[in-house]
């Protein structure tokens, strides 16, 4: 088992760190000298009352160890509450003493760490299926997310197609009856409407105790990272149909520029511009460009005390101006991302997008950080209020 280094401040900070590490290495295996008397006869710590797990006289406080073991049953990280002699109390992370903002910083990253090692398990089992033989058939009409389920292709007039349902909780105590996981969701489709996500949110479930709890919001992480992933295919296979829809023998179009020259232009596949008004002969070629636009996000903003508007962002478009005279990034396709209403981005490569998408999902960390210290701060707050009106009326 790992040790824990720690400081200490009085004249016993010196004290031999294999008391430490005999300390750990009992913690979950020796019994309490006192584990055969009742709680009440048991002399509870006078120091750290809401979380040292010593009782009697002792100097050195620690709570609760939280472990995660690997599949050969040794340690891959422990974490508790310790203080040693009189220190000021640091959470023991690993062999390093970590704060409290420093274990906020880690708690996230082992959150993103989980979902990905998630995703690897998806992966795995992914690559699992594609190397054994399917007990579905394939989609006869070339689907590419449906499973083939025969009794959904038996009707001549309609076909439905489903994808492999994703759900979360399978076979978790959490979930109670519903042994398949709660939260299901999987891609679907009739005949060729445009696909959609069918969301099956119901069930009952039983009382949760708090290591229930725990695995419950663990889950939720990894869930709402596939529920993603899926919105994502969603896009990709809506912006599949719009490329499809615009290859139309009308995408091959002419136009005299405000010189008089006479210019036939090909719209890329995924162009859904509509050059009507490039044709009015006033145009610059540099003026002609092509164009796909993204769903549009909204959030509130003010310039002003309480005078809130409807302010869109993160909108990306997918164009390329051929004949741009402002910059060969132009020329070729790539994407500007308007970060709020009017304010773009430079165009950026696959590269550049790619940086750019993960210093967003940086960000969403942080605000997803920022969230516990919200409901934390406002609980203190109220405890606080309600103090002082309590002292108010005393």
């Amino acid at each position: 088992m790992s040790t824990i280094a720690a400081t200490t401040t009085d004249s016993d900070g010196n004290r031999d760190s294999a008391a430490l590490t005999s300390h750990l290495a009992d913690a979950s295996a020796a019994p309490p000298a006192d584990a055969g008397r009742d709680l009440g006869d048991r002399q509870l710590c006078t120091v750290h009352l809401d979380w040292c797990t010593e009782t009697g006289d002792h100097d050195d406080h620690f709570g609760v160890l939280h472990a995660v073991t690997g599949n050969d049953g040794r340690e891959l990280l422990n974490a508790w509450l310790i203080d040693l002699s009189g220190s000021q109390p640091v959470i023991g992370l690993g062999e390093t003493d970590t704060d409290a903002a420093e274990a906020r910083v880690k708690a996230t990253e082992l959150r993103r760490f989980a979902d990905e090692l998630e995703i690897l398990a998806d992966k795995m089992d992914g690559s699992a299926s594609h190397e054994q033989p399917r007990d579905t058939d394939t989609c006869p009409d070339g689907v590419s997310f449906c499973a083939g389920e025969p009794r959904d292709h038996e009707d001549p007039r309609e076909h439905t197609h489903h994808g492999p349902p994703i759900a979360m909780g399978t076979h978790r105590p959490y979930a109670g009856q519903h042994r398949d996981g709660i939260m299901a969701f999987y891609l679907s489709q009739v005949n060729d409407e445009t696909p959609g996500l069918e969301f099956e949110a119901g069930g009952n479930w039983p009382t949760l105790d708090l290591g229930e709890v725990d695995e419950l919001i663990s889950d939720m992480s990894a869930h709402l990272a596939k529920l993603r992933a899926a919105r994502t295919q969603i896009a990709g296979l809506l912006a599949r149909r719009t490329s499809e829809a615009a290859v139309t023998p009308g995408r091959i179009w002419t136009y005299n520029d405000m010189y008089g020259t006479r210019h036939t232009v090909t719209c890329p596949s995924w162009c859904t511009t509509d050059h009507t008004d490039d044709m009015d002969g006033k145009r610059h070629p540099a003026d002609v460009h092509h164009e796909l636009y993204g769903t549009v996000a909204y959030a509130e903003y003010t310039e002003g005390y309480e005078d809130y508007k409807s302010w869109q962002l993160l909108c990306a478009h997918l164009a390329v101006s051929p004949d741009s005279t402002v910059s060969p990034a132009y020329r070729v396709p790539h994407v500007l991302v308007e970060v709020a209403a009017d304010m773009y981005t430079r165009p950026m490569d696959p590269d550049q997008l790619a940086e750019f998408i993960e210093t967003v999902a940086g960000q969403l960390e942080e605000l997803r950080a920022m969230h516990p210290r919200l409901t934390t701060a406002r609980t203190e707050w109220a405890a606080r209020t309600e103090t002082v009106s309590n002292a108010e009326v005393t």
